[in-house]
Formats: structure tokens, sequence, C-alpha cells
């Protein structure tokens, strides 16, 4: 009996540690790049939108509307791409219709993303913060629980069956 309690711990255990070390960046963002000290020292400020599919490692696309705040550059908007590897990612977007851009990074944390980026000959910074979500316009009448809590309170479930020796009904 410990030797099936124990495997249904294990298995919960794995099931726990990978669902909360997935990644998945869909969502808004607002994006905030900076220019690496040089000639022009531009700044730009906007939204991100991202798209994942296919889990992680996977891939995802999306829209970037990012306008120059500081400095003579061209905008960043346009379609993007990229991919994501655990917590690493890389980007490509549209600049200005002149090129292109690459930003690589990392998830930081929960709806945090930040690195660096190239492209048109600069080369410069990047962060990205989650856009607050709007308020709903009325509560859901169904509990909303993450998927990593489900698998928990499955293990939880199981092993307390387990323990006190359920066969079912025979």
């Amino acid at each position: 009996m410990r030797q099936v309690y124990r495997g249904v711990l294990l298995l919960g255990a794995l099931l726990f540690s990978a669902a909360a070390l997935s990644q998945d960046i869909s969502g808004n963002y607002t994006l905030n790049v900076s220019q690496n000290p040089g000639a022009q020292d531009c700044v730009w400020s906007g939204d991100l939108a991202l798209n994942q599919s296919g889990g992680n490692p996977g891939s995802f696309s999306g829209t970037a509307d990012v306008s120059v705040t500081n400095g003579p550059c061209p905008d960043i908007d346009g379609a993007i791409s990229g991919t994501i590897n655990g917590t690493a990612l890389s980007i490509g977007v549209a600049v200005g219709g002149l090129g292109n851009a690459t930003f690589t990074g990392s998830v930081t944390g929960p709806g945090a993303l930040s690195g660096t980026w190239s492209g048109l000959g600069i080369t410069g910074t990047w962060s990205a913060t989650a856009a607050a979500a709007p308020a709903p316009s009325e509560a859901s009448p169904v509990p909303v629980m993450p998927a990593w809590a489900l698998l928990l309170l499955a293990v939880l479930v199981c092993g307390l069956a387990a323990r006190v020796g359920f066969r079912g009904a025979n």
C-alpha cells in the first residue's frame, strides 16, 4: 500500500512541476523599448499582443503597435512571430517598413518579459508587462481554478484514497 501511495505522490509531483514550469505568454502587453546610448537615443512605447500555439517549446504570433516617444526613429509595428523554449524567447518584428528587428529575451516572471534587441544596425533593451485585464461586466457564476491547482487536487484525492485503503465497489 505504501508503494501505491508513494507512486501516486511521485506522479502528482511530476505533473505539478510540469504544469508549474510551462510558460504560456499569450495575452496583451505594454512594451517599452530603448536604444543603447548612441546618436539618436530613441525610446518606444506601445502595445504587444501575443498568441502562443502548440505549447512550450513552441511558437507564437501576434501584432506590435509601438510608437516613438523620443528621438527621430521609425515606429515598430505590424505582424510578429517568434519561438519560446522554456523561459527563453525570440521575436521578429518589422520596423517602420525599413526592415526587421530581432528581440531575444526571457520570461522573467508572471506577465513579465525582457531582453535585448537588434536590427537596422542598432541595438537596445526591451521589457513588456501584461496589460491590466478589463473588469468583467458581471461576476462569473462558476469558480475558476488554474490547471495546476486541479492537478494538485486530483493528486491529493488519489493519495487520500490510497492512504485509507479505498478499493472501490466489488
